[in-house]
């Protein structure tokens, strides 16, 4: 997607350069928008948003399918107004079928002139607009829907944002049919189903690692194409939930899923072989019970600097991410528990992830939850074993590690 200008070219740009500076026209092309002239700037530890389009068959229709270029729309526009790095691309049932449309997006501008940064704002707008719309139009390469590995894939194209924030947002009507998340194999509902994916899925290959620590939004969960079964509202919350709690025991650092209806578009593209398994619902199942306990799982990276016990300004970002998450819904209990890897000896480890729970809870408190325990168990808790590869640390087995969970507990009824 990246061009570079020759010589002759920079020189014509360099002629033209003071009367764009007196005035910038609109960017009314967007063949052009996408242009990026000279060397991009660098992304290294810089925000990131990937974005990933679902363009299997359980999405595509002759009728009324969904928008996904403009169910992103908005999440793509404030990653602009963060100046994120941001990805654009497609899957369908393979990890290795994702195909990015466009990578590493720098979208803060380069110029230090008011009317010009408008100017290449504006560009970058068009450009991920046009992107996202061939995207959407864009049919599937294999058969089946792998949400799992759409979710590693995307989150490891943030890798390079290293401590920046990581967001991911995939557009999906959430309908898996591969892997430890298939849907198809029998008609789906209940809480047991639920928990079983919570319990096997993290010890699969296909488990997506890289998410951690990032936030996901799930946009369109839900929303079939014309044609297939639609679920019913029982349903719609069974979907939530499923993706929620796979989602927070990854842990990312934020998990939200939206099931709320999804911009349409009427002149959808049938789609071709291969084809996508059809989804079926427990006829009248109604949502599984909440969870009495819903546990948020923050890497301490995101919280404190190294060897730190004061909650720094991304980490305040954080938990109150975290409290707004909570919303409205009624609070018994808060247990706060500090984790360390297993590098340091023992007590210090013990006394850091005491400390560290100790100043989450603080914060928590302030923003008006009801902190009741704060207690911090060292290395002894660790959920990735193997943190010595090769002769050398793992520094990602070593960053699972390092969290603080936010255990919540809710009133019945």
């Amino acid at each position: 997607m990246r061009r570079r200008v020759s010589r002759s070219g920079r020189a014509a740009l360099a002629v033209v350069g003071v009367a764009a500076l007196i005035a910038v026209p609109a960017c009314t092309d967007d063949r052009d928008a996408c242009e990026v002239l000279g060397d991009p700037p660098p992304i290294a530890g810089v925000a990131h948003t990937a974005v990933l389009i679902d363009v299997t068959a359980s999405t595509r229709s002759t009728g009324a399918a969904p928008d996904w270029a403009a169910a992103v729309a908005g999440p793509v526009e404030a990653a602009i107004e963060r100046r994120d790095v941001v990805s654009i691309g497609t899957f369908d049932g393979s990890a290795a079928t994702v195909t990015w449309a466009i990578e590493n997006r720098v979208t803060a501008p380069t110029s230090t002139t008011p009317d010009n940064q408008e100017y290449e704002t504006e560009a970058t707008r068009s450009c991920l607009r046009r992107v996202a719309a061939q995207a959407a139009a864009t049919a599937p390469r294999t058969a089946g829907t792998d949400v799992l590995g759409a979710l590693g894939v995307a989150a490891e194209q943030t890798r390079a944002a290293g401590e920046a924030r990581r967001t991911v947002v995939l557009a999906t009507d959430g309908l898996s049919t591969t892997g430890c998340t298939d849907l198809s194999r029998a008609p789906v509902g209940g809480e047991a189903l639920i928990d079983a994916a919570v319990r096997d899925c993290p010890d699969r290959p296909e488990w997506p690692t890289s998410l951690v620590g990032a936030d996901l939004l799930m946009v369109g969960v839900g929303n079939p194409v014309a044609g297939r079964p639609v679920p019913e509202t029982g349903h719609l919350a069974w979907l939530r939930q499923y993706w929620e709690r796979l989602c927070l025991t990854v842990p990312a650092a934020s998990c939200e899923v939206s099931t709320a209806p999804a911009p349409t578009r009427q002149s959808g593209v049938a789609t071709s072989p291969p084809a996508d398994p059809v989804v079926l619902f427990k006829p009248g199942a109604g949502p599984p019970p909440t969870p009495p306990d819903i546990t948020y799982s923050l890497p301490s990276a995101a919280l404190f600097a190294n060897e730190s016990d004061v909650v720094g300004p991304e980490g305040v970002a954080r938990l109150g991410a975290v409290r707004e998450r909570i919303g409205n819904a009624r609070v018994s209990r808060v247990e706060i528990v500090g984790h360390t890897d297993s590098r340091g000896g023992a007590a210090y480890n013990k006394a850091l992830s005491e400390r560290r729970a100790a100043a989450v809870g603080r914060e928590l408190a302030r923003l008006g939850l009801p902190v009741s325990v704060t207690r911090g168990v060292g290395e002894t808790r660790r959920i990735c074993l193997h943190e010595r590869r090769n002769g050398g640390w793992d520094e990602e087995c070593l960053g699972r590690n390092r969290r603080v969970e936010i255990v919540i507990t809710r009133e019945s009824g």
